[in-house]
C-alpha cells in the first residue's frame, strides 16, 4: 500500500510540475490534490526537492521505453541524430521539471546525484549500443565503442557548456535547445565522418 501511495504522490507532483513548474507547486498544494495531510506527504518525501528526485527519476525511466528504435538503427548515424532528437524532445516536453535545476546553483544536491548519474550512464550506454552495431555491421571503425562514446558525450556536453556560459544561465531556453540541437548534430556528422569505413 504504500508503494501505491508514493506512486500516487509522485503522479500528482508530476502533473503540477508539468503544469504549473517546480517553483510555483507548494508541498500543500499536492497534499492538496490528493486529499491527504501535509504531514502523510512528508512521510514520503521529506522536502520538495526529494520529490523532485523522484519525478526526475520516473520521467527519465519511462522515457528510456521509448528508445528501443535508436537502439535498433542499423545506421550508426541516423542512430545518433535520432539519440539526439529525442533527447532534445525529451527536454522540451518535460521543460517545466528540468528547468528546476536552474534554481539549484552551484551545489549540486546530493538528492540528484543520483538520478543524473543513472541518465548519464544510459545515455552512454546507449551510444554505445549505437557505435557497437556500427562497427559490427561494418560501417564505423572504433576500437573500443565505451571511449568513442564518453568522447563524444564530453563534446556534446561541452556544447551545452558553452550555451549556458553565453548565456549567464544555468538551463538554456527552449528556443536554445534547438539551436544546440543543431550543433550537435553538425557535431555528430563531423565525427561519424571521421570514424566512418
Amino acid at each position: 500500500m504504500s508503494d501505491k501511495k508514493r506512486s500516487l504522490i509522485i503522479e500528482a507532483a508530476q502533473k503540477r510540475f508539468l503544469h504549473f513548474g517546480v517553483d510555483k507547486t507548494t508541498m500543500n498544494e499536492i497534499a492538496d490534490d490528493l486529499s491527504i495531510s501535509k504531514a502523510s506527504l512528508y512521510y514520503y518525501f521529506p522536502d520538495k526537492l526529494n520529490l523532485y528526485a523522484a519525478v526526475l527519476q520516473k520521467i527519465i525511466i519511462a522515457e528510456e521505453q521509448n528508445n528501443s528504435c535508436i537502439i535498433n538503427e542499423k545506421d550508426p548515424l541516423k542512430a545518433l541524430l535520432a539519440f539526439l532528437e529525442a533527447r532534445t524532445e525529451f527536454i522540451i516536453k518535460y521543460y517545466n521539471v528540468i528547468e528546476y535545476i536552474r534554481t539549484i546553483g552551484s551545489s549540486f544536491p546530493a538528492e540528484l546525484q543520483p538520478v543524473f548519474t543513472s541518465s548519464k550512464n544510459r545515455e552512454r550506454n546507449m551510444l554505445i549500443s549505437i557505435f557497437t552495431n556500427g562497427v559490427e555491421g561494418g560501417i564505423i571503425k572504433a576500437a573500443n565503442p565505451s571511449k568513442t562514446s564518453d568522447l563524444l558525450l564530453d563534446c556534446f556536453e561541452g556544447l551545452f557548456l558553452s550555451v549556458i556560459t553565453a548565456k549567464q544561465n544555468f538551463f538554456p531556453a527552449r528556443e536554445q535547445l534547438y539551436q544546440l540541437l543543431e550543433r550537435q548534430k553538425e557535431l555528430a556528422l563531423i565525427f561519424m565522418k571521421a570514424i566512418s569505413c
